[in-house]
Order: structure tokens, then C-alpha cells, then sequence
């Protein structure tokens, strides 16, 4: 099977989080519940509107 460049990136990450914190569960969920938290507060989220059709010509 060949190799997914983003299921390799995301391992990458995945290794890179746990050796930061010495694969401590505790240290790692609680870093990524404080990401998590931040990025909340910068993400809105937008409702599409839906596309209402063009009035007839008639």
C-alpha cells in the first residue's frame, strides 16, 4: 500500500506532541484542550445562506 502524505504528516505531529511531553497522556490532553480553547475563540462559524432562485422573468 502506498504511503498518505497526510495521514505520514499527521503521525509526524503525533510523535512530535508526545516526545514535547514525554508521552505524559495527562500533560498532552491538557495542551491540546488549552489549543483547542484558543482556537475557538478565533474561529466563527458562518451559516451558509441558502441561494434563492432568480426571479421569473415573465
Amino acid at each position: 500500500m502506498k504511503d498518505d502524505p497526510i495521514i505520514s504528516d499527521v503521525r509526524k505531529a503525533r510523535d512530535e506532541i508526545s516526545r514535547r511531553f514525554g508521552g505524559d497522556i495527562s500533560k498532552i490532553y491538557d495542551y491540546l484542550k488549552e489549543e483547542e480553547h484558543k482556537l475557538a475563540r478565533k474561529v466563527k462559524f458562518v451559516r451558509k445562506q441558502k441561494k434563492r432562485p432568480a426571479p421569473s422573468k415573465l
